[in-house]
């Protein structure tokens, strides 16, 4: 079976990734295979580089997050572009790995963690699709300390992404993880207990 975790920005669908994995989930992260795409000297850098020029990147040649987040973020085109060059390499990725737990493990449950699972449509990859939400004033917040945005921009970061409350129509599960990590824990383990249960 195939979850398909996913939520906007700072709604901290990491953290749910985290704890699912403790419960015994496999989970594949798109961020970190997105990381992994673009180390110095892969093709996928190289082309991030002849596409926004040698200012992406750091002294030692590594990839600028930051500096192209500030890019794209207010370009859709170019944001559009960068996609291109990234989402086909981390879909060919995830694609592997499925078909490796699918071969080594076909009983158990795969956690999907995709930021962007709906937009770019790979809910169709799933069986289920777990939506974790956040409550708007509670995400400003975690996303401004976290990654030290002033009051605009973390509201820019936010409009550049599809509205949580569509993202809902295409979700069998909601999490909300506006409240203490506590019962966020404890709503998650009555799923994951659930979901196991009727797996079984």
């Amino acid at each position: 079976m195939i979850i398909g975790l996913t939520g906007n920005i700072a709604s901290g669908k990491s953290t749910v990734g985290v704890y699912l994995q403790s419960l015994g989930a496999k989970v594949i992260d798109a961020d970190r295979i997105a990381r992994e795409i673009v180390l110095p000297n892969t093709p996928a850098l190289k082309e991030i580089v002849f596409s926004f020029g040698s200012g992406v990147l750091n002294e030692d040649g590594t990839l600028n997050r930051d500096k192209l987040a500030s890019i794209i973020f207010n370009d859709t085109q170019a944001r559009k572009k960068l996609e291109s060059i990234t989402h086909p390499r981390i879909e060919e990725e995830i694609n592997r790995q499925i078909k490796i737990f699918s071969k080594a493990d076909p009983s158990s449950v795969l956690v999907l963690e995709v930021p962007l699972l709906i937009e770019v449509g790979w809910h169709k990859k799933v069986d289920q699709v777990w939506l974790v939400t956040v409550d708007e004033r509670v995400q400003i917040e975690r996303l401004m300390q976290r990654d030290n945005l002033s009051l605009g921009q973390a509201k820019s970061r936010i409009a550049s992404q599809m509205p949580q409350q569509e993202k809902i129509k295409f979700a069998d599960v909601i999490i909300d993880n506006s409240s203490s990590p506590e019962r966020v824990k404890e709503k998650l383990k009555d799923l994951w207990s659930s979901l196991i249960t009727h797996h079984e």
